[in-house]
């Protein structure tokens, strides 16, 4: 007889498992930041400064950006401010890189304390320009930094400091007279250039400098040309329009009294009378195209020397005192005691001063007064030409010294639209400057300024002619508000 089986359990019972412990392996050594030979770790930084200057230099942007990217490489790697580069090949070529918000007068700073402190004969020292300095602005999101590991060392020269800055450079060998300068927050970073910028380095920097620096170059003289080109075919346009316009008036003229037209005497002697206006604005448009044109390709000869300013005043004082009094204006002089010189080409300092007064002359209204002015700021003489016209206003003030720009309420005055530029270059020329002050419904006030007796640092030129158009600018607000105060 079968015995009856157990019932068969639905499920097996699950057995507890613990995995095992194991124990990770102890971290491998990154060779790349912990070298066992300093030759080694060397090597690496300049593979790694290498790719980071080659990923700048290729980058799809203008010469100028990638400038400023290897600029701001160089200094992060060098723990400084910021960096600058000297070339002296064919032409003496100097760049920084500054932020986006900073002044460009910090890194002209750095830049000419550079071209300073390089090493040269005195004879290449004395014979040399000033290197030509370019500013560009780096990019407001930067690279990584650099590795901060110790580098081995490099030849350095550390400069003076001024203040808080330090300034430092190296010269990079075989490389053709290339300089890098930095500025640094303080002279205890200055010193550890030579830890953390080693040679090889430096000559990457240097080349791909040298790379990206010339065709910034290049760039630029080609965006010159095309403006040159875009400005002379204005120009051209523009002659051309000044001359044909006068010459279908005064051909117009001439036919009417060929043709016998013109019955009356008296307005045939007023025809050929306009005609021969014609023919002197003709000419005197001719001779100022001569003189920019000289003035442009520098064969314009001037006879530098020390003169009166107070008697150069006088005789363009009294050659428009017949003018002035036709038109009932008021000349006022005031000069200086005449053994006070200025330094320059006296005629051509009339000629200026002559187009000036005559100006203010056409522009100031019968009844008004124009006056002409000489004195001396310290050792810079400057001369005023004020009037009290319908003045300028401060959109327009730099159009007037552009060619043939005359203003919209200038048209019915006659002009070339040249004398005032010809004037600035002509006082540039002399190591002097023209600018204006003006205050629409009270006049403009046109100064000149010259060196005096001795040499003058241009620094001195400009701050004296910015005191002077500070002090015309608030005597003109003054007169605006009298005039308004007497309305």
């Amino acid at each position: 007889m079968l015995e009856p089986r157990s019932p068969r359990p639905s499920a097996l019972p699950r057995l507890s498992v613990t995995p095992p412990t194991v124990t990770p392996p102890p971290p491998v050594p990154e060779r790349r930041v912990a070298f066992r030979r300093a030759a080694d770790q060397t090597a690496n930084e300049e593979r790694t400064f290498l790719a980071r200057a080659l990923d700048a230099l290729a980058a799809d942007a203008p010469a100028e950006e990638r400038l400023a990217a290897l600029l701001a490489l160089l200094a992060r790697t060098a723990g400084a401010r910021r960096a600058a580069v000297l070339a002296d090949g064919a032409e003496r070529r100097a760049a920084v890189a500054i932020a986006p918000d900073e002044d460009p007068s910090a890194g002209e700073a750095l830049a000419a304390w550079l071209d300073a402190t390089a090493e040269r004969s005195r004879a290449e020292r004395a014979a040399a320009r000033p290197a030509s300095v370019s500013v560009v602005t780096t990019a407001p999101a930067t690279a990584p930094p650099a590795s901060t590991a110790r580098r081995t060392s490099a030849t350095a020269g550390a400069g003076s400091a001024t203040g808080a800055v330090t300034y430092a450079r190296v010269a990079v060998p075989r490389s053709a007279g290339t300089v890098l300068g930095f500025e640094f927050d303080g002279a205890a970073r200055a010193a550890r250039l030579e830890a953390r910028l080693p040679a090889g380095i430096a000559r990457h920097a240097a080349v791909a400098l040298a790379i990206v620096t010339a065709q910034l170059a290049a760039e630029r003289d080609a965006s010159m040309l095309r403006a040159r080109d875009a400005e002379r075919d204005r120009f051209m346009s523009t002659v051309a329009h000044e001359l044909r316009t006068p010459l279908t008036g005064l051909r117009g003229y001439l036919e009417l009294i060929l043709d016998g037209r013109v019955d009356d005497p008296a307005v045939e002697r007023e025809f050929l009378l306009r005609s021969r206006a014609i023919v002197d604005s003709m000419g005197e448009l001719v001779g100022d195209l001569l003189e920019l044109s000289r003035l442009e390709s520098g064969t314009l000869e001037l006879e530098i020397a020390p003169f009166s300013a107070a008697e150069a005043a006088g005789a363009v004082a009294a050659a428009l005192l017949p003018i002035a009094i036709e038109r009932d204006i008021r000349l006022a002089t005031d000069f200086p005691p005449r053994l006070r010189s200025a330094t320059g080409d006296r005629r051509r300092v009339e000629q200026v001063l002559t187009n000036l007064a005559g100006n203010a002359l056409k522009f100031t209204p019968a009844g008004g007064t124009v006056e002409l002015i000489a004195r001396f700021d310290g050792a810079v003489a400057v001369f005023i030409v004020r009037d009290d016209g319908r003045g300028i206003g401060a959109v327009d003030r730099a159009r007037i010294f552009e060619r043939f720009e005359r203003l919209a309420d200038h048209e019915a005055v006659p002009g070339t639209g040249l004398g005032l530029p010809i004037a600035r270059d002509l006082a540039s020329r002399m190591a002097g400057d023209l600018d204006v002050a003006s205050v629409p419904d009270a006049g403009s006030a046109f100064v000149l300024v010259l060196p005096g007796p001795t040499p003058v640092p241009a620094t001195a030129l400009t701050a004296a002619l910015h005191r002077t158009l500070a002090g015309e600018e608030q005597r003109l607000e003054e007169r605006a508000v009298l005039r308004a105060l007497s309305a």
